[in-house]
């Protein structure tokens, strides 16, 4: 188990004054993450990580690089998320912690000095909790020690509630033209029963405010699968959104995994729906998101006819890595803050979790590396065949033997012959040639990708 801190007990929101409560992750595989963090190591340090990038700065692999920023400060609590954070509201552990932010971005900058430029931002956690002043900062220090290059992806997550330290246009004037709205569910009861108020008129008006500010394009991220909610409910919340005209919506089934999650213990919150339900709610979004046009990118993300991911798919130029889909070549993935994961070349690494830890290494002056995986000719190669089924839902034996030097059908015998129960069930084509997953196989795409996945076929 990786967090930050782990309380066995869950202290309530009157309690949180006095103590920051973590929240760990690992509860389900990522499926942009290849191999998974359980397989990542404390001997890759940040002597390691140094050394992979002097390959890069002479030249062994460079490629373009993206850029990401971790706040783990989220409040009120919201059961449906799994990534580290720590609630607390006091202001000088935030100002504690993007002081240290800032100290991560100089260090780094210094290592990738003369690099590449940047033309992919990523604002991810609770940022919304920072001061304009302090989102100024950071950008402006992105700018001194990185090649940042006008009219990039400048992405920024933001929660479906009234913004109290920095408004959408102060946002769009700092520079981000992009962001992504996590919205729970427009049912009042549902809401309640995760903790988290968030009111039809609340989503409505922050995406409004969105669209008012001049972004050029909001996601929209809409878990189904909620304690007490069910099949109308899910239908005239996601209606409800749609009639906001996102760029693009993404479907997330709600996890329960209160062996990690112990919050979710609480029997108020144990009330999910079966499987069965779940995928009933998924399949009507679906057909809801299709009727009003918006068109199946992959991973349960759908967007309308005119969004670049939908056009990059229909010309076969869609990429997909650490963060997700992608209309930029495949790159490299730098992560700045507490447990963010990076993607150097042919590693992977995450900073120090524990924020102490975290701190501790930058004031030495050492990146905050607390393990990572260099991966093997191996996991290059299964990582390929993953991301091009799950881009343009299709693998050529021909075209991946051309980059590799195997042969297909005897490298992969045993996953051929285990595709065959998805053949039977309508959600995958093989041939002599290629394989190919049909349209039904896309909403299982996880599964088929599986197949190909050699640290899960050594669990089961």
């Amino acid at each position: 188990m990786y967090s930050l801190q782990f309380l066995d007990s869950f202290s309530s929101s009157s309690e949180t004054n006095s103590d920051l409560i973590y929240r760990s992750e690992g509860c389900y595989s990522d499926p942009c993450l290849y191999p998974g963090l359980d397989y990542f190591v404390e001997a890759f340090d940040a002597h390691t990580y140094s050394d992979w990038i002097n390959n890069r700065k002479l030249g062994y692999f460079r490629r373009p690089l993206s850029l990401e920023l971790y706040v783990p400060f989220c409040w009120p609590l919201c059961l449906y998320c799994h990534s580290n954070q720590i609630f607390s509201p006091d202001k000088d552990s935030i100002e504690t912690y993007v002081d240290y932010l800032l100290r991560n971005i100089r260090l780094q900058g210094q290592l990738f000095s003369g690099d590449t430029k940047i033309e992919q931002i990523y604002f991810r956690g609770g940022t919304t909790f920072l001061s304009d002043i302090q989102l100024r900062a950071l950008t402006e220090e992105i700018k001194q020690y990185f090649n940042l290059i006008e009219g990039g992806d400048f992405c920024i997550e933001i929660a479906a509630r009234p913004l109290t330290n920095c408004s959408m246009q102060v946002l769009n004037k700092i520079g981000f033209n992009s962001a992504v709205v996590g919205i729970h569910d427009l049912d009042q009861q549902t809401n309640h029963s995760k903790q988290r108020i968030q009111s039809e008129e609340t989503i409505v008006q922050a995406i409004c405010d969105i669209r008012r500010a001049g972004f050029n394009s909001v996601r929209v991220e809409f878990n189904y699968g909620l304690p007490r909610q069910n099949l109308d409910e899910t239908a005239n919340s996601l209606l409800k959104i749609i009639a906001t005209n996102p760029n693009q919506i993404r479907l997330s089934n709600y996890k329960q995994c209160a062996g990690i999650l112990k919050l979710q213990r609480n029997s108020s919150f144990t009330k999910s729906p079966e499987t069965e339900a779940k995928f009933e709610m998924m399949l009507l979004a679906i057909s809801c998101l299709i009727e009003a046009g918006y068109s199946h990118i992959g991973m349960n993300l759908f967007a309308r006819y005119d969004d670049p991911l939908a056009v990059a798919q229909r010309q076969g130029r869609l990429h997909y890595g650490v963060r997700g889909f992608s209309t930029y070549p495949d790159c490299d993935h730098l992560a700045l803050g507490a447990s963010g994961v990076s993607r150097i070349g042919p590693t992977l690494h995450q900073n120090q979790c524990d924020l102490l830890q975290y701190y501790d290494k930058l004031e030495k002056n050492i990146p905050p590396i607390f393990r990572g995986l260099a991966l093997s000719a191996d996991d290059l190669l299964r990582r390929s065949i993953m991301y091009a089924l799950i881009c343009h839902s299709v693998i050529s034996y021909d075209a991946v033997e051309a980059f590799f030097p195997i042969n297909f059908k005897q490298y992969f015998v045993t996953e051929l012959a285990d595709l065959q129960a998805y053949v039977e069930a309508g959600l995958v084509a093989l041939d002599n040639e290629e394989i190919v997953v049909t349209p039904k196989g896309q909403l299982f795409i996880n599964s088929i990708c599986g197949v190909f996945d050699k640290y899960l076929r050594k669990q089961h």
